[in-house]
Formats: C-alpha cells, sequence, structure tokens
C-alpha cells in the first residue's frame, strides 16, 4: 500500500531566506572595530583589558559567524535553483507527452 504524497517547495521563503541572510552577513561584516572609540570610557585600565579581551573573542567569533551564514546562504540558493531546474525540467516533460 502505498501512499503518495506532492513535493511542495515556497520559492518565495527560499528567495526570502536568502535574502535575509545576505543581510545578516553585511551587518557582521559592517561592525566596525569600536573597542579604540570606547576604551577611553571604560576607564581602569583592568576594565580596558577585560572588554579588549571581549572584543577581541567577538572579532573571531564573528568572523567564523560570517563565513558560516554565507555558506548556509549558497545552500539556500543551490537548494532553490535545483528545485527550479527540476520542476522547469518535470513541465517540459509533461508538456511533451500531452502533444
Amino acid at each position: 500500500m502505498s501512499k503518495e504524497t506532492d513535493l511542495q517547495v515556497d520559492y518565495d521563503l527560499l528567495s526570502t531566506s536568502a535574502k535575509q541572510l545576505a543581510q545578516i552577513r553585511r551587518e557582521f561584516r559592517g561592525l566596525n572595530d569600536w573597542k579604540k572609540d570606547i576604551r577611553p570610557l571604560l576607564g581602569d585600565s583592568r576594565v580596558q583589558g577585560a572588554m579588549g579581551d571581549f572584543v577581541d573573542n567577538w572579532d573571531n567569533n564573528r568572523k567564523r559567524l560570517v563565513e558560516e551564514i554565507e555558506e548556509v546562504g549558497k545552500m539556500v540558493k543551490t537548494t532553490s535553483d535545483a528545485f527550479k531546474g527540476l520542476d522547469d525540467d518535470l513541465a517540459n516533460a509533461t508538456r511533451g507527452k500531452k502533444k
């Protein structure tokens, strides 16, 4: 006994997801090194050192996040393109059979 289901792909969702991931990536890339700007506001050298360590760690993790966001964005685009191609191929094959 076989139960058939149709595969449905939400191209709008995939497109929106790709655009949002690109925007997030731009935002993360666009963060400037503000460590120098806030240093005078921190006062004590120990606080400055702790914040410096935090910002350095954040910079390293932010770079990794940007790379991972970029990879996920590429996967979303590849998935969308693959489904669109398959959908087009199936539509063309169906049109050919109807003639």
